[in-house]
């Protein structure tokens, strides 16, 4: 198994190849994405004392039941599948958060503005933007990197 540092590093060192590919104006999405997921949403977010979890700071408490659910090299390695199940793991804690956030003003009556806010219409437009499109490219496959080096280090160990 490769170690955090050489995912890292090996992650940063292949970033440049997809940009070959990618238009110059989606470049910074796809760096963002790709940077993000290189080092905040890793498949080692599974393991509790891994680099990525590390780097969340205090916020690595809201990985904890994934990381209870999850087995190292399980789903979570599995590529894109691993990185959308993150991100809906992510997104169901912002909403929660949001809920209770509206419920805590809404007893004091500050509720009116995050209430006037259309969160649906909010990811519909963020869905249909291709900028989006190019940070999920990015999150994919700094996620297909890893794992790609975890195979390569582990065919290495057993050849």
């Amino acid at each position: 198994m490769a170690l955090g540092k050489s995912h890292d590093m090996i992650n940063m060192l292949l970033m440049p190849i997809p940009l070959y590919f990618i238009p110059k104006e989606f470049y910074l999405p796809f760096t963002l994405g790709y940077i993000i997921g290189t080092f905040f949403l890793s498949p080692d977010l599974d393991l509790r004392h891994s680099k990525p979890s590390k780097r969340w700071g205090y916020l690595k408490v809201v990985w904890l039941p994934y990381q209870k659910k999850s087995k190292h090299r399980g789903i979570s390695h599995i590529p894109i599948l691993g990185t959308i199940i993150r991100l809906f793991y992510l997104n169901f804690l912002i909403f929660i958060l949001y809920f209770v956030i509206v419920g805590m003003l809404s007893q004091i009556n500050l509720d009116k503005a995050i209430l006037s806010f259309d969160f649906v219409g909010f990811l519909e437009k963020l869905a249909s933007s291709p900028a989006s499109l190019y940070f999920l490219l990015g999150l994919f496959l700094s996620e297909v990197f890893h794992v790609l080096l975890d195979v390569v280090s582990t065919l290495r160990r057993v050849l």
